[in-house]
């Protein structure tokens, strides 16, 4: 009897930690990865030219939105994404987030989540800024250094942790960054954990990767600015990311990790990028033509999940953190005010539910050059308003030369232009020129050095 008794006791503790274990695992991993300056006509699944096989075979195997749209510049990017808000709620100046705004860091460390980011930072210049926006840990550039102090790429300028790493000519920003995520992978394997990678790749100066023929021409040539080296910088993002995936497959969790790939905003301007139709793209950073805010999104859920591979569902940066609340099964509360609609259903392999229009309130805030493209507007996949009232069709006139004037459209044109002309009317008045929010620093988070001036 006693033996029995002790067994039925064996047996209750190792079901509750059956249980448990099956409790903490019910939710995926995340892992979201934005590239810099990286427009969708960069990626082969989109028609681009350059070597991308590991993100054209996660597309392939995942599913490719053709319609995702960022922001035209990065911290804008940056503060949409992490936050989940329209820019005209809480967008301050360029590099600076509102120590106050939660991000979907809050979330997962809430859900119980092990979190970390790693790659660029330029949201405040305070060493606890990653800690206090949800981070556990992080591996960043741009952090309390300023960019004139130190670049990204060979001999990276990179603060781990409350410490600055001690770099060599023969060290390299990006490496960096990617060992640090799959180190984490490692560590938290039997844990839940969300990784956000905001890569330093393919962002100027245009530089030699360890790939590239002219690294090995020594320190000096690691240092030579040429557009050439683009090609070689996008293949080197595509073999980071080959990197991840490889890590999730080789310690069994990638059946259980939610990948999330995209860019902060469209190809710098001085890259030309020759397509396979035998057409090019120029780059479109910083303006609000398709080219400036038109980026790859890439998800994955595991294997053989998907019927279908791509889909022409609208998404904008806002529907990440609702996306990573849905996965994560932990509401941001009311009082977030977020606006995103979360396209986790799209990434089970459902249908969802996708949204009628994106939203563009673009107000950088970095200079006059960078500022006289600022502006508001809807669009969907074919039509777009600006706040004051130019309208294209964006099939017909893709780089907006020939508004079309009120009454003058089709009836599908009126019909949408009345659409977004609705939506303006629910928005806060703005118009260019205005300033953002009001600067708020919080003690202990005071600036470590000047703001920064790169982008």
């Amino acid at each position: 009897m006693k033996e029995l008794s002790l067994l039925l006791v064996v047996l209750g503790f190792s079901l509750s930690n059956v249980s448990a274990q099956t409790k903490k695992n019910s939710t995926p991993n995340i892992i979201v990865i934005l590239a810099d300056d990286m427009g969708k006509e960069c990626l082969g699944t989109y028609g681009g030219t350059y070597k991308t096989p590991n993100l054209d075979k996660l597309a392939a195997e995942g599913l490719k939105f053709n319609y995702g749209f960022s922001q035209s510049l990065c911290t804008p990017s940056r503060v949409q994404l992490m936050t989940g808000k329209y820019n005209y709620k809480n967008y301050v100046e360029f590099g600076y987030l509102d120590p106050n705004q939660k991000t979907f860091g809050h979330l997962a460390q809430e859900a119980g989540y092990k979190t970390c980011i790693a790659g660029k930072w330029q949201l405040g210049a305070n060493n606890k800024l990653p800690a206090h926006f949800g981070f556990d840990q992080y591996c960043l550039w741009q952090l309390a250094y300023s960019r004139a102090q130190g670049e990204r790429y060979a001999k990276p300028l990179i603060e781990q942790d409350g410490k600055t790493l001690s770099a060599t000519e023969n060290d390299y920003g990006p490496d960096v960054f990617t060992n640090y995520i799959l180190d984490f992978i490692e560590k938290n394997k039997d844990n839940k954990f969300l990784a956000y990678y905001p890569m330093a790749l393919v962002h100027d100066p245009f530089l030699p990767t360890p790939d590239s023929e002219k690294w090995k021409l020594g320190a000096e040539a690691r240092h030579v600015r040429d557009t050439a080296n683009f090609r070689d910088m996008v293949a080197y993002t595509d073999k980071n990311v080959g990197q991840i995936i490889k890590k999730l497959k080789d310690l069994g969790l990638y059946e259980n990790t939610v990948i999330i790939f995209t860019g902060d905003n469209g190809t710098g301007r001085s890259v030309v990028t020759p397509l396979k139709d035998g057409s090019s793209v120029k780059g479109g950073k910083g303006l609000t033509l398709d080219r400036g805010n038109h980026v790859p999104l890439i998800v994955n859920y595991g294997s053989n999940r998907y019927k279908v591979h791509q889909t022409d569902d609208l998404v904008d940066f806002t529907d990440i953190l609702a996306t990573i609340s849905d996965v994560i099964q932990v509401k941001a509360p009311a009082a977030w005010e977020t606006d995103g609609r979360s396209i986790y259903p799209q990434i089970k392999g459902e249908k969802g539910n996708p949204r009628q229009w994106v939203f563009s309130h673009y107000n950088p805030l970095q200079g006059k050059e960078v500022n006289k493209n600022s502006a508001r507007f809807f669009r969907n996949h074919k039509y777009k308003l600006y706040h004051d009232g130019r309208f294209y069709d964006l099939v017909k006139d893709i780089e907006e030369t020939t508004p079309i004037a009120d009454g003058q459209g089709s009836s599908e044109a009126e019909a949408a232009r009345k659409l977004f002309k609705t939506e303006f009317a629910k928005l806060p008045a703005w118009k260019v020129g205005d300033p953002g929010k009001p600067k708020i620093i919080l003690p202990g988070l005071e600036p470590q050095r000047t703001a920064d001036k790169g982008d």
